[in-house]
C-alpha cells in the first residue's frame, strides 16, 4: 500500500459481505482497498456454511467451495416426534467457509481491489475530506479513503466510533465440526432443554463429518455440551472432546447503518435472518446495495449521510419485513412449552400442512409461510384447545 495514497473505498473485513462489496466497487472502477485482520480470508469462522440455492444463482457465486447439497430437513420435537421436509429440488449448498471466503476475496482482487491481510482496523475517524483508519493511536500512516464500508462481522466497535447505534439483542452460536456417523440430512432439534427460544442442528459435511451446534441467549456452552449427550447424537459422535467455537449473533438490525462517508453491511449491521440467524446471503445482498449506492455517491461526489441513506432505504425495503416477521415468530416461539412444540411438530406431518410448506417455503424468505401458517384453522384449533 503506497504511503499517503487516497483510496476511493476502504472495505473493513474480507468476509462474504466485504468481498462482494469490494468486487463490485472495484469492478465499477473505484479504487478499493480491503483490510482484513487475519492472514487470509475465511479463518476462525463459526458458521454452518449453509447457503440457499437462490444465492448461487442470483449472485453467481463460486461453486468449487461446495462440499455437499442439502435437500431434506428432519425436525425433532422434544418428545422425539418428527416430520421430514423433502422437496423435489435441493434447498441449499453447504460450503467450506475458508474456501468460499477465499474465492470471493480472490474475485475482488481479480477485478482490481487491493487486499491487505493482517491489518486490524481498530480506530476510525471521519473528517470533511476522508475516512481515516488506524490500527493504533500512534499509527503514523493511516489508511485514507473517500468512503468506508464496515463489514467486520458482529462485535466491532467501529460503528460506535462514528456515532452509529449499537445492536442490543444478541444470541450466541455454539458449534463444533466433528466426526459423526449416519448423518445423511440436516437434523433440527427443538425443545426448552435443548435450545430454549431457538433450535439445535446437525449439518452433514463430507467423509463422515458434520457441523453440530445451536443458538442460545444464555449459557450456550452448557446447552451445547448437553446437546452432544442427546440420545440421538451420543452414539454417533466419534470425536473426543470436540472443540467448540462460540460467537455472538445479532437478532435485530441496527437502527441506522449509514453516516457521513460510512456504510455498515452484513452481520455488523444486523442483516441476519431473524428466524435462523443465517447471515451470509442477506449480508451479500446488502453489500451489493451498498456498492450500488457508493457508485452513485461517486458520480455525484456527495458522501454525506443523506446521500448514503439510499442504501439504508434499499436494504430495509428488501429484507426489513422479513426481519420483522421473523422476530415476531421468535417471540411467539419463546412462549411455547415443550408440549406446544410437540403439537406443532405433529401438525407438520399432516398432508395439508406439508402441501402448504411445499407451496410457500423458500430457504431464504420465510415471511409468506409464517404469515399464512399463523392463519391456518389447524393452528387456531390448537390455540382454542389451550395449547397456546
Amino acid at each position: 500500500m503506497a504511503a499517503g495514497m487516497m483510496y476511493d473505498v476502504a472495505v473493513i473485513g474480507a468476509g462474504p459481505a466485504g468481498s462482494v462489496c469490494a468486487y463490485l466497487t472495484a469492478k465499477a472502477g473505484l479504487s478499493t482497498l480491503v483490510l482484513e485482520e487475519h492472514e487470509e480470508a475465511g479463518l476462525f469462522v463459526n458458521c454452518t456454511g449453509i447457503i440457499g440455492i437462490e444465492a448461487f444463482k442470483k449472485l453467481n457465486l463460486p461453486m468449487e467451495p461446495i462440499v455437499r447439497s442439502l435437500q431434506t430437513i428432519t425436525f425433532y420435537a422434544p418428545s422425539g416426534r418428527s416430520f421430514r421436509y423433502s422437496p423435489s429440488e435441493p434447498l441449499a449448498h453447504v460450503v467450506s467457509r475458508r474456501r468460499f471466503d477465499k474465492a470471493l476475496a480472490d474475485l475482488a482482487q481479480e477485478h482490481g481491489a487491493t487486499l491487505r491481510f493482517g491489518y486490524h482496523a481498530r480506530l476510525i475517524r471521519v473528517d470533511s475530506d476522508a475516512v481515516e483508519l488506524r490500527q493504533r493511536e500512534d499509527d503514523m500512516n493511516p489508511v485514507r479513503a473517500k468512503a468506508a464500508v464496515i463489514a467486520t462481522g458482529f462485535g466491532s466497535n467501529l460503528p460506535l466510533q462514528v456515532g452509529l447505534p449499537g445492536i442490543k439483542e444478541i444470541v450466541y452460536g455454539a458449534q463444533a465440526e466433528l466426526e459423526m456417523e449416519d448423518v445423511r440430512e440436516v437434523e433440527i432439534y427443538l425443545g426448552k432443554e435443548i435450545a430454549p427460544q431457538a433450535f439445535a442442528w446437525v449439518v452433514p459435511l463430507e467423509a463422515g463429518r458434520a457441523r453440530v451446534g445451536l443458538t442460545a441467549a444464555k449459557e450456550p456452552s452448557r446447552y451445547f455440551q448437553n446437546f452432544l449427550e442427546h440420545p440421538s447424537l451420543r452414539n454417533r459422535i466419534r470425536t473426543e472432546n470436540p472443540k467448540m467455537l462460540l460467537s455472538p449473533i445479532p437478532i435485530e438490525p441496527m437502527d441506522c447503518s449509514v453516516t457521513d462517508r460510512v456504510l455498515v453491511v452484513g452481520e455488523a449491521a444486523g442483516q441476519v435472518k431473524t428466524t435462523t440467524q443465517g447471515g451470509i446471503y442477506y449480508g451479500m445482498l446488502c453489500a451489493a446495495m451498498a456498492a450500488d449506492t457508493l457508485q452513485e455517491a461517486f458520480m455525484r461526489q456527495d458522501f454525506r449521510a443523506r446521500m448514503l441513506r439510499r442504501y439504508e432505504r434499499t436494504w430495509r425495503q428488501a429484507i426489513g419485513q422479513e426481519l420483522k416477521t421473523g422476530l415476531q415468530l421468535r417471540q411467539l416461539f419463546a412462549r411455547l412449552s415443550d408440549a406446544q412444540i410437540d403439537a406443532m411438530v405433529e401438525l407438520g406431518t399432516r398432508d395439508d400442512i406439508i402441501g402448504l410448506v411445499k407451496r410457500l417455503a423458500q430457504f431464504d424468505w420465510h415471511r409468506k409461510l409464517i404469515e399464512t401458517s399463523l392463519k391456518l384453522p389447524a393452528l387456531q384449533e390448537v390455540a382454542r384447545a389451550g395449547l397456546w
